[in-house]
């Protein structure tokens, strides 16, 4: 016999194939891993240099604006007016100071840059900015106090001496309370003076309005960013430490000290500065780091359930060749070097003479016919070329393309099938399939669908003539009053319209189903039911109009039991005794229905909400279970009457308590004079709109009357207990003068308070 070195051979073989297979993927995989990392990290510089760039671009536009306003500056009139003013003593001094300052607060507002700037206008020795103008620079010094500048350097180098475009690096100015880091912009004007500059333009540009543009670089890759001139001074810097970096003299540029990270910079054209950015190899690299991570475990993970699967499948995979090699006699087998050639050699000759595997293949035939059958019916065959296929393989005895569908409704009235009702049932299916191999010479094909279904096809090889069509018409009836007389099987026969293609059996079985009567019953004389005759698409032919739907809403809501009752014995009444539903037509009352009772639940938020879901889970179990109409009608008046009941008892007991709260507030208010519907309603925590209809519901009268009674009620008290007089008494009951109280009581009781008083004395006496 084949031995187990033998096995392990085989085995072997199929297990060093998978591992090959497992491999190859591997290996590119990991080279296409590398090629990926590498492509990150340029992208992250990519992505530096341009959020570098995009950078100078909006810092280079500020200064423009900058430089724009400084020029306007120079040809204002105004400014030059009083830039030629010798003296700060002459008269019209002040006032061209006034039209200097109103020229410049429109810039005020236009740019994040012009927060703090100012003009110094050096023969006069006057500073003059969008706020205010200052006699003495010193006051201006006081407000915005340079930490590195003294006043007469801050004085000297920054109002008199001649400087353009010039920007002090970033330093700290104390600015009343607070400290901010400034960059200091110094212009002088006009442009040619050189030696006396008439007047200094000074913009005090916050050194944050420059790092927010630089901190998404350094926050982004845990690093920093500066910038500096071609002098090598910083202007502005984010997260910079110096130590960081250090600047060769003779190159005038930065390079970086630590090695672990990378040194980005580029030049604006605009002004000679030169942005740069210092970036973190460990954050560059962080998400390539976890790529390789999740790769590696991943590559890890698969190679070690890739070699599992392997061992599996080989093991699996040897076993049928070591049994067929294992029958076969030792010294057969040792002739042959290799196992496979043996195989291919023989195994074809084996089938040919393996009679019982042929008899196993033809029994099996029917249940392959019987599922290729149920595949068309229920439409799992997307494609004619697939169908025509299956039809081939199974054997079916199809004649053509064209046929019809029909469904043979077995009628019973039992809901639920034991095992003696299947078996019965069964066997009624068993004599119906007789019946029609009978009836159509055996060119019927048929399989069993559910419990009390039968479903059979008829096919031919040219459209059905008329002839044909009301050939089938009479064989169908006979086969009714066959098995009704023959074995007192009563059925119902459903037929779609005829199919020209096998893709559309399906669409013909779903006809004949939805032709078939919703309600079978006994009662009822058996018949055919052809869907060309009922046309389910066009008008639905059931009873529940818009009126009665809104009517069983209204119902509802109102929590009116009996209503509701009498309007679905009417329901009943008309789509059961006067008319004979389809399924389709079924179908769609109780969806329309079901659909009534969402809309319900939709609108009365006050339901529980335990309920409310009870109820909808009770619903989709009716839509998903086997339609049986009177038991599922049954169901759905059940669930109108339990809302109806609900919705009731919520009304009556939440309407009594707020009726409670209402009169118990207007008897400890009915005093004062100025009362509202809006104060009572804010008073019991109920909406205004709300209160009248619901008293009135509740009590009967309206909530005015309800108030005045109250009110005269207890005037009445007083006229009869207390000497008070008619102004006091009218005051204490609510009402704003004598005059009303006494039109309100003589309307109420037909007498005036007075006349009462007397009559009440009278009564006493």
């Amino acid at each position: 016999m084949f031995n187990y070195f033998d096995k392990i051979h085989v085995f072997r073989k199929f297990l060093l194939s998978y591992i090959l297979i497992l491999i190859i993927p591997l290996l590119a995989s990991f080279l296409i891993y590398q090629i990926s990392v590498l492509k990150f990290k340029e992208r992250a510089m990519d992505t530096s240099k341009s959020l570098l760039n995009q950078t100078i671009n909006v810092i280079d536009q500020k200064n423009d604006d900058v430089e724009k306003f400084v020029y306007q500056m120079s040809l204002n009139p105004d400014v030059k007016q009083l830039m030629y003013r010798n003296s700060n003593t002459d008269k019209n001094v002040s006032y061209d100071i006034y039209k200097v300052r109103d020229s410049l607060s429109p810039y005020l507002y236009t740019s994040t840059f012009f927060r703090n700037f100012y003009i110094y206008f050096n023969q006069i020795d006057v500073i003059v900015s969008p706020e205010s103008a200052f006699i003495r620079p010193k006051d201006y010094y006081n407000i915005h106090k340079y930490n590195a500048l003294s006043f007469e350097d801050w004085n000297k180098s920054i109002n008199k001496t001649y400087l353009s475009r010039y920007y002090l690096p970033a330093t700290e100015v104390k600015m009343g309370k607070n400290k901010e880091s400034i960059i200091t912009y110094v212009q002088s004007i006009p442009f040619d003076s050189k030696a006396n500059p008439k007047a200094n333009i000074v913009m005090m540009i916050n050194e944050k309005e420059i790092t927010s543009f630089l901190n998404r670089i350094s926050s982004r890759y845990a690093g920093a960013a500066f910038v500096y001139d071609d002098q090598g001074r910083i202007i502005a810097s984010d997260h910079l430490d110096k130590n960081m970096i250090s600047f060769n003299k003779s190159s005038g540029t930065y390079s970086i000290q630590n090695k672990k990270f990378m040194y980005i910079e580029s030049k604006s054209n605009n002004n000679n500065w030169t942005y740069a950015a210092i970036i973190s190899k460990e954050k560059l690299s962080e998400d390539a780091k976890f790529i390789q991570t999740i790769s590696s475990l991943i590559a890890f993970f698969t190679i070690i359930v890739g070699i599992f699967i392997a061992i599996l499948f080989s093991y699996k995979q040897s076993i049928p060749l070591n049994r067929l090699l294992g029958i076969m006699p030792l010294s057969e087998t040792r002739k042959i070097k290799d196992p496979y050639d043996f195989l291919h050699s023989n195994v074809e000759e084996m089938i040919a003479n393996n009679d019982h595997l042929k008899d196993q293949i033809q029994n099996q035939l029917p249940i392959l016919q019987d599922s290729v059958i149920r595949k068309l019916v229920i439409g799992e065959l997307p494609s004619s070329k697939e169908a025509m296929m299956l039809i081939d393989q199974a054997k079916l005895p199809l004649k053509g393309n064209f046929g019809y569908v029909g469904v043979v409704q077995i009628i019973h009235m039992l809901k639920a099938m034991d095992k003696e009702m299947l078996e019965e049932m069964n066997v009624a299916q068993l004599v119906i399939q007789n019946e029609l191999t009978d009836l159509f010479d055996g060119e019927a094909l048929y399989c069993n669908f559910d419990v009390d279904q039968v479903v059979f096809l008829l096919s031919y090889d040219h459209k059905p003539s008329i002839q044909e069509a009301q050939k089938v018409d009479e064989a169908l009836e006979s086969l009714i009053k066959r098995l009704e007389e023959k074995y007192s099987l009563k059925v119902n026969i459903g037929l779609g319209r005829p199919f020209e293609q096998n893709t559309d059996i399906h669409q013909s079985y779903e006809e004949a189903s939805i032709s078939l009567p919703f309600i079978q019953s006994l009662d009822d004389e058996a018949s055919v039911y052809k869907y060309e005759d009922q046309n389910p698409e066009g008008n639905i032919d059931y009873y529940y109009p818009i009126e009665l739907e809104l009517r069983l809403i209204n119902a509802v809501t109102s929590g009116d039991t009996d209503e509701v009752q009498e309007l679905f014995d009417k329901v009943y009444s008309e789509n059961v005794e006067q008319r004979v539903l389809t399924q389709y037509i079924g179908n769609q009352l109780l969806a329309s229905l079901n659909g009534t009772i969402l809309r319900i639940l939709a609108k009365n938020t006050q339901l529980n909400q335990v309920a409310v879901e009870d109820i909808c889970n009770r619903i989709e179990e009716l839509i998903g279970k086997k339609i049986d109409f009177k038991e599922d009608f049954k169901h759905i008046r059940g669930i109108f009457t339990e809302i109806t009941q609900s919705i009731h008892e919520r009304k009556f007991v939440g309407g009594q308590q707020v009726i409670y709260k209402l009169k118990e507030w207007i008897k400890q208010n009915f005093s004062d004079p100025d009362l509202t519907l809006y104060k009572i309603a804010e008073g019991v925590g109920f909406p205004e709109k709300m209160v009248p209809s619901i008293f009135k519901e509740h009590v009967g009268v309206n909530i005015s009357d309800y108030i005045e009674d109250v009110r005269i009620t207890f005037a009445k008290s007083k006229l009869i207990q207390t000497n008070e007089s008619i102004e006091d008494i009218a005051e204490q009951s609510g009402y704003n003068s004598a005059h009303s109280f006494r039109r309100a009581f003589k309307r109420n009781t037909g007498s005036t308070p007075s006349e009462y008083r007397k009559m009440m004395k009278i009564v006493e006496e």
